[in-house]
């Protein structure tokens, strides 16, 4: 028999926000799919999910991660599609931004923004499938800079800005988007 619940796909699922959302939506009767990095994390996640979360290896800036969790995604739905993503993964570099290393820069940028982008592409196909929902968590201090968390909303402005044209040429069924 088929699994009739929704599935949802929540990366950066390993502690705080992440897990949170996936042990609230697997109280709430969701499969979830729960992007980790840390193996531990991931046991932890799917005892106390009940059965209900299934622990994905994932770092967003690994493409052979990316491809793994869509193939372990695509061969659980089936069918029925994927009901959400939510895009939690992230790092924040702190700092005076002249003091900052530009490497640790576009590290932020690749898991805040490249990784989240990697996931809707990856996950795409089936969230049209189901009308699903994208969710991209980020920081507050996207709207304001205060000391030392310059950085921060580096990563926050190319996402607003590339979201819109995100929006646009999803189609159908993507238009859920929030930061």
């Amino acid at each position: 028999m088929a699994d009739s619940r929704k599935s949802v796909v929540i990366s950066g699922a390993s502690t705080g926000i992440g897990a949170a959302c996936a042990l609230d939506l697997a109280k709430h009767g969701f499969r979830v799919f729960a992007g980790v990095r840390d193996p531990d994390d991931g046991r932890r996640l799917e005892q106390l999910g009940n059965g209900a979360i299934q622990a994905l290896p994932l770092d967003v800036t690994t493409a052979a991660d990316i491809a793994a969790a869509a193939a372990a995604v695509e061969k659980a739905v089936g069918p029925q599609g994927l009901w959400g993503l939510v895009n939690n993964a992230g790092i924040a570099v702190i700092g005076p931004l002249e003091l900052v290393p530009i490497e640790d820069l576009r590290q932020q940028l690749e898991v805040n923004l490249i990784g989240h982008v990697a996931m809707i592409q990856a996950m795409l196909p089936w969230l049209r499938v189901a009308r699903g929902r994208i969710v991209n968590i980020g920081s507050f201090n996207g709207f304001m800079s205060p000391p030392y968390f310059a950085p921060t909303p580096l990563r926050n402005m190319p996402w607003r800005r590339s979201r819109t044209a995100c929006e646009w040429n999803c189609g159908p069924g993507a238009s859920a988007f929030r930061s």
